[in-house]
């Protein structure tokens, strides 16, 4: 950890500690001071911990599937290891997987949690996994689709006065289509807006009779006046985790690192002041000026904290975690103040009869977890950005392939440890036909399954929304002849056909051919640039006979009018190739053609190199091809004579799987 230095005096001189967790790297962190007063943090595993609180003697935690209390067992004057305080998992109350995140004990010593994926705070009922006592009045009913991100929880005097939410919306995983500017204050007793225009709030906490929140999204900390945020200062990093000493407050920070944290304002001022991926850990904050005071910054692969409590008159506390024979010999007894041990350290011979089972409330290791999917609802081609570092082809902000995407988009995703570790995409392209757009799985799970579950997953959604076919396009590389192809044959995709032959090459190479001065256009044929065509011209095209996968886009920004030519016979319209503009630094021709009756000359070659020295005066350096695999012309022309000439080629193949 990296600590600024008056940190340990402002632990020593306040008698406290801090407690947070960290749901990614999975473990409850402790920060007290060592004997010799230098701040000291002890760490614990646990399952994705999440919201803390803390209450008298015990220590309440969220986690993956369950509730954690954890009690001190050390008396008044005692230690354990050099701490003065020992929390031990005391009671683990199973929820399921609601995506828990605060918890409080409110003043009739009701313990409640927000329960984020049924959108509602939620109570501990004997015979049942959680029992609701509140929603927001804008979500309609009771169902696991996270409709807002309901995620902070505030008491004002022991009673559950405000909540926070990412959304204002009642469908499902609704809340991402705002992130932005779409978050919420919720009165609760009233259901009343307090709040609203916020970006990503979390932990809202009332002090000194000022209601405080965390705008996330924009990194700030700030308190809310006449139904307002205002900022109190700006912090670099996502924003999530607050408590107070005085007149300080201790604020949690998260790395831009996760699909939900990108796309908000604060990625663009991170980016403008150089750091743009933020930081993860601490910052001690003075509430009349704004001022960071200390800070504590949380090393790699530390990415992000979730929640943050102040244990008071505590120095150094430390926790039993579940594994490790401390949990199993370590007992406290009513009545006794020391604790004691029940049997030897190291006892002899194998008390299990088979494998030890994993401990449950421990994160599993990667070949154990068992992988959850789900639909990602309302999924459009505008708020695709959270998911983009999960799509392959990239369908990132200003890529070509998100500019495509045009028809209802259908995506699964593949979730383990609470986070998406896979993604796939299919968009409606007729009404009996979908095309599969993306498939990404991350790195660290692929080879286990998770492909060919997102494909199956997706099959059915489009089957159950009557389309016949899913169809698939993608370019031959040795991660598709290792991963997709094997993957289309599992599940009874047809044999994949090549549609095209991809080339790519240097403009100053291919400038050099001389088909143009061999075979020279004279009259009655002209080249003209294409954005001269006119309409009558351009409706010669249905003509011509000429197949689909020749046919020139419609005139329009795809095509870039200078370097695409057209080929003109006595005026009328007799040939053509068009380019459009990939990035600034290469051209794809993705049509040439020539009618049956004006071939020969090398026409189709003099067409190709005029637009190559086009291309060369615009200062566009490479040249790309997508040669149809029916055009028997151009191909022999690659194979006897551009093939010197070119840096790179594959192909372009397609496949099918009839849905119902």
């Amino acid at each position: 950890m990296n600590l600024s230095p008056e940190l340990g005096a402002w632990l020593q001189q306040g008698q406290f500690s801090v407690a947070f967790t960290t749901y990614r790297a999975n473990r409850l962190l402790l920060l007290g001071l060592s004997p010799e007063g230098q701040p000291k943090v002890h760490e614990r595993l646990f399952d994705r911990p999440m919201g803390l609180f803390a209450t008298g003697e015990s220590l309440w935690m969220a986690a993956r599937n369950q509730l954690w209390r954890l009690d001190n067992h050390l008396a008044l004057g005692h230690s354990h290891e050099g701490g003065d305080r020992l929390y031990v998992p005391a009671v683990s109350l199973i929820t399921g997987d609601v995506n828990a995140h605060e918890i409080v004990v409110d003043i009739n010593n009701q313990l409640l949690f927000v329960n984020t994926a049924f959108s509602c705070i939620a109570a501990i009922e004997p015979g049942c996994s959680f029992a609701p006592t509140w929603q927001p009045p804008f979500i309609s009913t009771l169902a696991a689709d996270d409709r807002c991100h309901l995620n902070g929880l505030a008491l004002k005097d022991g009673i559950p006065t405000w909540a926070t939410a990412c959304g204002h919306t009642d469908e499902p995983s609704g809340w991402r289509h705002n992130r932005s500017s779409g978050g919420v204050l919720i009165h609760i007793p009233t259901g009343e807006l307090a709040a609203t225009g916020l970006a990503m709030p979390h932990s809202p906490r009332w002090h000194n009779g000022n209601l405080y929140l965390l705008n996330s999204g924009t990194g700030e900390l700030g308190r809310i006046e006449a139904g307002h945020f205002v900022p109190l200062c700006a912090l670099p990093g996502f924003t999530r985790g607050l408590a107070f000493v005085g007149n300080t407050a201790i604020v949690g920070l998260s790395k831009l690192r996760s699909p939900q944290f990108t796309g908000l304002p604060l990625e663009e001022r991170l980016t403008a002041e150089g750091n743009p991926s933020g930081g993860c850990g601490l910052r001690v904050i003075d509430l009349a000026s704004g001022e960071i005071l200390h800070s504590l910054d949380c090393p790699e692969p530390m990415d992000e904290l979730f929640d943050l409590v102040v244990l008071p008159g505590v120095r150094q506390p430390r926790a039993l975690g579940l594994q490790g024979e401390d949990i199993d010999c370590l007992v406290k007894v009513a009545g006794r103040e020391a604790q004691v041990q029940v049997r030897p350290k190291a006892p002899s011979g194998n008390p299990h009869q088979a494998r030890r089972p994993p401990i449950f409330g421990l994160p599993s290791d990667t070949n154990e977890i068992k992988i959850r999917y789900q639909q990602v609802y309302n999924l459009t081609a505008h708020t695709l950005a959270p998911y983009a570092s999960l799509t392959f082809p990239s369908l990132k902000r200003g890529s070509r392939a998100l500019e495509r995407l045009t028809g209802e988009l259908f995506a699964v995703s593949a979730m383990a440890h609470g986070e998406m570790v896979g993604l796939a995409i299919a968009e409606r392209i007729t009404h009996r036909e979908a095309a599969l757009r993306s498939l990404c799985v991350d790195s660290t799970w692929r080879r286990m399954g998770v492909g060919t579950g997102l494909i199956e997953r997706l099959t059915h959604i489009i089957a159950k929304e009557k389309l016949e076919q899913l169809t698939v396009q993608y370019q031959v590389t040795e991660d598709t002849d290792l991963a997709i192809e094997p993957l289309l044959n599992r599940l009874g995709w047809t044999p994949p056909t090549t549609d095209y032959v991809l080339v790519a090459g240097e403009v100053a190479r291919l400038s050099q051919v001389s088909w143009s001065t061999k075979y020279p256009i004279t009259d009655p044929y002209r080249l003209v640039p294409w954005g001269t065509l006119g309409l009558q011209q351009l409706a010669q095209i249905e003509g011509l006979g000429v197949p689909d996968s020749l046919r020139p886009p419609s005139q329009g920004e795809s095509v870039d009018p200078e370097v695409s030519l057209g080929l003109l016979y006595n005026e009328e319209l007799v040939g053509w190739i068009v380019a459009e503009r990939l990035n600034p630094t290469s051209m794809r021709y993705s049509s040439i053609y020539i009618s049956e009756s004006h071939r020969g000359k090398a026409r189709g070659p003099s067409l190709m190199v005029a637009a190559i020295h086009l291309q060369q005066q615009a200062g566009i350096p490479i040249a790309r091809f997508a040669i149809a695999s029916n055009q028997h012309e151009m191909l022999r022309l690659l194979k006897r004579h551009l093939n010197q000439h070119l840096s790179y080629s594959s192909l372009l193949r397609s496949s099918s799987i009839t849905t119902i």
